[in-house]
Order: structure tokens, then C-alpha cells, then sequence
């Protein structure tokens, strides 16, 4: 292979470089990424999944957490995205690791694209790159997986909106990608990147090759046409998403409190963007450097007159991204505007800003090798060049870093003055600006980075045996009050996995198999929330838990009104009354608002022994009784999707069962459809007569096949599309 081509090729590689560097001796040692929500969300979720799936099952429910929820509606799942299939491998500390460079390789790729077809040079392509790939906002983001598995597709689905949609694979590439970014779980990034696709679109790149099928005008609907086609691919995942979010916590916009935090403060905001922060482990992003050496080279291209359009245009996508994610008006102001509203984490914004940055950094790096920007530029950069390499080198920070930002900075003021007087000269000193720029990465984003062994991940702590096999569930302490216990420092390593597991934080329960009442999702259902909220709320917390089914209390903080049997650092108390999950009550009143009969049954209006608040009149109507009548019930099956309870009674009642109440369940009765009741606002119940009883409930949500409909349909489309080939012009 001759030796251009081997350079450009490494040259395209060199981006993911810090990736390899941070995660490489991880997968070499069996060690698995354990910063924030890794240990007790994503690999907890990611391995419940794999595990249903490798047991021929669909998980289209989750019945350990929160009484229940929809799975398959969980975008962070990820059940049919792609890359989730690397946790069906027996190794999951390997799985995380490669399905993170996996994601680091496809943002590389697409940023190397969008600026390629721009015309900038190898060594501009890798200074873009790498900004977008390895500067702090991407190390950072790694840790959250469904954020930052779409944040990866964002250039690439530019890149297409860009050049103008101009032909048949580009539309159906578009739509594939738009899909894939879909199913990664996090709608925020779809929709950041769906409005900088849409913006660029109207700016579209000439082809001078082939006129013909240039048309600006037909670039935004071409563009639009391929974002719909890409959501239909999707649509197995998100109509069901659409589903829970009608009935979850975000019909309404979110409080103020739960909104604003992570918020960028302007000082935080210039510290972040130009001094390495070492990772404070407390915050959501604890890292958005991108350095000195970038903001220089971002200035170049407002200096080019071919590209300022394209400058302004950026400039002006990372302007509105920052301004979103800044603390205090007019920023707080925005987010109060649907649908920012119901977004939390504001710092999610900032994607935009950093592709901004990324893309302009690669065109300024060509602007300055081929002097685009003039005398001015020439005169001006200099002094740009000198603020910056002071800043660099009185910023506290590893030596590497400085030198390799003064030696960055060098080699970008050399390009200034002399890097079109000779071809190899500014291809030379391009290249060196850029491997510079990888390297100060490389070492200011390895410390966002922390492990633990592969072996832990499915460590059950023994302390656990002490719950036994519950028939009920397990109440555990507020979010906020457990964490302080959790997190004791800023390391993330095996005791602090460890600690996670044993406090059932976040979806840790999911591996122990131990139903809480409490779930972790992003996107709880209405009844989850209001659950967690009057539980919370109460003077009496315990008896407010008892009518989900709560039978124990497991707590590192000592039960204040409570007997409690110490069980290591935990505390294991009994909780009474409590309904059972199954259970076959004669009494009832009628509440019609779930939301209100919730509460009068965690205040203790409601004798949970012997009645249940319904939500209309139940068919057929049990009758007065004078005495209890004689039960026996059971839960003959009981798997997520499919429940089925056997019960003898001499008298007529309600079944109760304190699982969700959500559409597409449904009852049966030896092939006969019985009528699901609201039980206590949130729960299920059925009126049964007096006899044997054998009742199925199923999990058969319409909206999982009309999505898997929807879906099908769009990849026919694709497929017949991509098989017609391009029209004959």
C-alpha cells in the first residue's frame, strides 16, 4: 500500500485515539466503566434486557420496579437498538466498553464526513474530530449511554442535510441514521439534532459535479422527509414511548427544581470551556473542556468570505445552545417554554455547541494552513494565538497538556504565516496542531474515567439474603437521602458498586430480582411518581407504602419508629398493614380520580383487609355479607408478561392485584374477556362471583404492534427504495 494512504488512514483513525486510550487497558484488564449512573442504571437495564432476551422472551414489561412499567417503551433500553446486542455477550464489563468505542467510531465518522465533503484537509478533518469525539462534553457524556449513543449519529445526519438530500441513498441513509438515533433512547439529542439539520438544510453545500440536482428549495422538505421515514423505523420503540408518556409524570411541564439544575453559569461556563477541570464526580457533566487551542482555531473561518455563511450559521447554532444552557434569564426563561420544559439536565444542550465548535475548529485549521482569511487574518492570529498559549500555560493542569497545547498553538501561528508557502510545510505543521490537539485530550479526559472488575457487575451482596423471598416489596429510602449513603467519594470503584447493590439504588434491583417500590426510570409512569411522592411526602411514610404492597423497609438509617433487625450496615424492618399483591376483598367505595384515591389509601382511610376504592361501580356487584367468606387464592404463574391467579371463594368479590393499572393489560377467564377495575386509584382488580376462579392477566399492548406495524412498513419502503436504485434523469 503506498504511504499516502496509509497516513490519511491513520490520520482518519487518530481521532479515536483518547477513546482507545481511556478504555483500551480497561478491555485488556476485564474491567468494566463505572462512573455515575453506569453502575447502578445502565448496566443494571442493559443486562435485565439481555437477559430476557437471551430466555427467547420480549421484555415488554418490567415487573420488579415501581409496581411495574412498560419496558420495551424505556428508550434507555434499548431492546432492539443494535449495539445493545454486545451485552448478550457472557463478558458485560467488555459489552459496555465496546459498545462505547462503538459509539466513539460512529461520531468520528460522521464529523470526518461532514467536513470532508466540505473540502477541508486530512489534518483539519482530525482537529474537527477529535474535538467532537474526545473533548470533555463527549468523555463526559460516555456515562450516559442513551445520550450519548445519539449524540454519536448528530454529524453524520448533518453531514446529509448538508450536501442537500440531493439523491435516493442519501434520503434512505438519512432516514437509516435518523433511525438508529431514535432507538439510542434519548429524545432530546433527536430533537437538538432534527433542528440543526433542518437549519442546515436551508444553507445547502453546491455540488459542482452534478448542477443538475442541485435545489435549495427542496432541501428543508427532502430533509424533513427522511427525519419522518428515520422516526416510522423507529416507530417499534416510540409509539409505545408516546403511550407512557401520556401516562406518565411529563404530560405537564417539570417543576422549576427538577428543571434547572445543571444549569451553566457564565464563570463556569469560561472555566469549563478553557481550563482541564478534574472530574468533580457530583456534577451531571463534570467536564466541557475543549481548551485554548480550539478556541483559537474556531476563530479562523469568520475571517474566509467563501465560508462565512457557513461560519455565521454554526456560530450561530452553538450561540442559541449555549444560551439554552445557561443559568438565569433569559435561559431559565426559554426552558419554561414548552417542550423545553420537560427536559431535565440543561447541560444536554451543549452537543450542539460542541459540534458548532468541532466544525468550525476543522474549518479554521484549513483556513489558516491556506491563508483563506487574508492579511487580516495574518495579522490578527498572532495575537489570538499569544491570549491563548498564555492561558494554556496558566492554566493549572497536567504538564503534558500544556506542552502539548503550546506546541498545538505553535505549530497553528506557524500555519499563519507560512503554511501555503510549501504543500508538505503546512501539511506538516496541520498534522502536528492536530495530533496535539488528541493528545492534550488524552490526558484531560482520563480522569473522567473509572473501572471496576468485570466480576462485580453481577455480584449479589450477601446482605440481600436477609429479605428472603418477599412476596411483597421492598421500600427503600428517598433517591437524594440514599445517594449521600452510596457516593462517599469521588471513586466509583468496587465499594462503592458494591454499596449501590446493597441499597437496591437505582435498577440494581433488576439484577437481585427484587421488586421495590420505588423505579429509577427517566420516565416514570403518573402512578410511580405520585407513589414516590406521597411516600416521601408523609408523616407517616410506612403506612403510606403498605397499600403498594411494601412488606419491608430496607434502610442504611435507622428506622425511627420502627423494630428493625441490623443486617450489616442495613436495617431490615416489617411493615404493617400492608395489602398483599394478591388479594380478595367483599367491601368498596367508589373514587373515580386515581390520583385522589391513592391518597386516601396512603393516609389510612381505607381498611386494606377488608375493601378497596374502585373507580366505577364493579359487574357483578358482590352483595352484602355478614361474615368473611372462605378464600383460597394463589398466584399459580407469575412471569412479567403474564400473570395467573387461582382462587375458591364462597362468596362473590374483587380480586385485587397491586401491579400498574396501564393500558394493555387485560383478564381472562377460561377465553372470556373480564373487565379491569381501578383498585386503590393506580392498581387492578376484577369483580369475581362466588366458585373457582381461574383469571390470566396479559400484558398485549396495542400500541407495541402498531408501532412494530409502522416499523415494518418503513423498512419495506427502504428496502424497496434502496432496491429501485436511483431514477434515470
Amino acid at each position: 500500500m503506498p504511504l499516502r494512504p496509509r497516513l490519511t488512514g491513520l490520520l482518519g483513525a487518530a481521532a479515536i485515539a483518547p477513546a482507545l486510550f481511556w478504555l483500551g487497558p480497561a478491555l485488556a484488564g476485564r474491567l468494566a466503566p463505572s462512573f455515575r449512573d453506569q453502575g447502578d442504571f445502565f448496566y443494571p437495564l442493559k443486562l435485565y434486557t439481555a437477559d430476557r432476551l437471551r430466555a427467547g422472551e420480549i421484555p415488554l414489561w418490567n415487573p420488579l420496579s415501581g409496581a411495574g412499567e412498560p419496558w420495551l417503551a424505556n428508550g434507555q433500553a434499548g431492546v432492539f437498538y443494535p449495539p445493545s446486542a454486545l451485552f448478550l455477550l457472557s463478558w458485560p464489563g467488555a459489552a459496555g466498553i465496546l459498545f462505547l468505542l462503538v459509539h466513539f467510531a460512529i461520531g468520528a465518522w460522521g464529523m470526518r464526513r461532514f467536513l470532508k465533503q466540505e473540502g477541508i484537509s486530512e489534518s483539519g478533518a482530525l482537529f474537527g474530530t477529535a474535538v467532537f469525539v474526545a473533548s470533555g462534553l463527549p468523555a463526559s457524556l460516555s456515562a450516559f449511554w442513551n445520550h450519548f449513543g445519539a449524540y454519536a449519529y448528530l454529524p453524520a445526519i448533518v453531514a446529509i442535510a448538508r450536501a442537500g438530500v440531493r439523491s435516493r441513498g442519501a434520503f434512505l441513509g438519512l432516514a437509516a441514521l435518523v433511525g438508529l438515533q431514535a432507538m439510542a433512547g434519548s429524545p432530546e439529542i433527536c430533537g437538538l439534532t432534527a433542528v440543526i439539520a433542518l437549519a442546515v438544510s436551508f444553507l445547502p453545500r453546491p455540488d459542482p459535479d452534478r448542477p443538475w440536482l442541485d435545489s435549495r428549495k427542496k432541501s428543508p422538505p427532502r430533509t424533513a422527509g427522511g427525519f419522518l421515514l428515520g422516526l416510522a423505523v423507529a416507530a417499534w420503540m416510540l409509539v409505545p414511548m408516546g403511550e407512557l408518556a401520556l401516562h406518565s409524570d411529563r404530560r405537564g411541564p417539570l417543576p422549576t427544581a427538577e428543571r434547572e439544575p445543571g444549569a451553566i453559569t457564565l464563570p463556569e461556563l469560561g472555566a469549563g470551556l478553557a481550563r482541564p477541570r478534574t472530574a468533580t464526580r457530583t456534577y451531571w457533566l463534570p467536564s466541557i473542556f475543549v481548551g485554548p487551542l480550539v478556541l483559537a482555531v474556531a476563530a479562523a473561518p469568520f475571517f474566509e468570505r467563501d465560508r462565512r455563511r457557513l461560519a455565521l450559521l454554526l456560530a450561530g447554532i452553538g450561540a442559541v445552545a449555549l444560551l439554552l444552557a445557561a443559568a438565569g434569564p433569559p435561559g431559565s426563561w426559554l426552558r419554561a417554554i414548552p417542550p423545553l420544559d420537560r427536559m431535565r439536565y440543561p447541560e444536554k444542550i451543549l452537543a450542539a455547541a460542541v459540534f458548532a465548535l468541532a466544525a468550525l475548529s476543522g474549518l479554521g485549521l484549513d483556513a489558516l494552513r491556506f491563508r483563506a482569511g487574508g492579511r487580516t487574518l495574518r495579522a490578527l492570529f498572532p495575537l489570538i494565538a499569544a491570549a491563548a498559549l498564555a492561558l494554556a500555560l496558566a492554566t493549572p493542569g497536567p504538564v503534558g497538556f500544556r506542552s502539548a497545547a503550546a506546541v498545538g498553538l505553535a505549530s497553528a501561528a506557524a500555519l499563519a504565516f507560512a503554511g501555503d508557502r510549501s504543500q508538505t510545510a503546512g501539511a506538516v505543521l496541520g498534522t502536528i496542531c492536530a495530533l496535539a490537539l488528541v493528545v492534550s485530550f488524552a490526558i484531560t479526559g482520563r480522569s473522567l474515567f473509572t473501572f471496576v472488575p468485570d466480576a462485580a457487575l453481577r455480584e449479589r451482596p450477601p446482605t440481600l439474603d436477609a429479605l428472603g423471598n418477599l412476596t411483597g416489596r421492598v421500600l427503600t429510602p428517598p433517591p437524594r437521602d440514599l445517594s449521600r449513603w452510596v457516593v462517599r467519594d469521588a471513586r466509583f470503584d468496587r465499594e462503592t458498586l458494591s454499596r449501590q447493590r446493597e441499597a437496591l439504588g437505582g435498577y440494581t434491583n433488576l439484577l437481585s430480582g427484587v421488586s421495590t417500590v420505588r423505579t429509577a426510570a427517566a420516565l416514570p409512569t403518573g402512578a410511580a411518581r405520585t407513589i414516590a411522592d406521597s411516600i416521601d411526602g408523609s408523616r407517616d411514610p410506612v403506612r403510606a407504602a403498605g397499600p403498594a404492597s411494601a412488606r419491608v423497609l430496607w434502610s442504611p438509617l435507622r428506622p425511627g419508629l420502627l423494630p428493625s433487625r441490623k443486617v450489616g450496615e442495613f436495617f431490615r424492618a416489617p411493615i404493617a398493614p400492608y395489602r398483599p399483591r394478591l388479594s380478595f376483598v367483599r367491601s368498596y367505595r367508589i373514587e373515580s380520580d386515581p390520583v385522589r384515591a391513592w391518597r386516601r389509601v396512603a393516609s389510612g382511610e381505607v381498611d386494606l383487609a377488608r375493601e378497596v376504592l374502585l373507580d366505577r361501580e364493579p359487574s357483578p356487584r358482590p352483595p352484602p355479607a355478614p361474615r368473611s367468606p372462605i378464600l383460597i387464592a394463589r398466584l399459580a404463574e407469575d412471569r412479567p408478561e403474564r400473570i395467573v391467579a387461582e382462587i375458591a371463594t364462597n362468596a362473590s368479590g374483587l380480586l385485587v392485584v397491586t401491579d400498574l393499572f396501564f393500558p394493555g393489560w387485560v383478564a381472562e377467564e377460561e377465553g372470556r374477556r373480564l373487565p379491569i377495575l381501578r383498585a386503590d386509584g393506580f392498581f387492578r382488580a376484577v369483580a369475581l362471583p362466588a366458585g373457582s376462579h381461574r383469571v390470566t392477566f396479559r400484558y398485549r399492548p396495542v400500541s407495541v404492534f402498531l408501532g412494530a406495524g409502522i416499523s415494518m412498513a418503513a423498512l419495506l419502503t427502504i428496502l424497496f427504495l434502496g432496491y429501485q436504485g436511483e431514477p434515470v434523469r
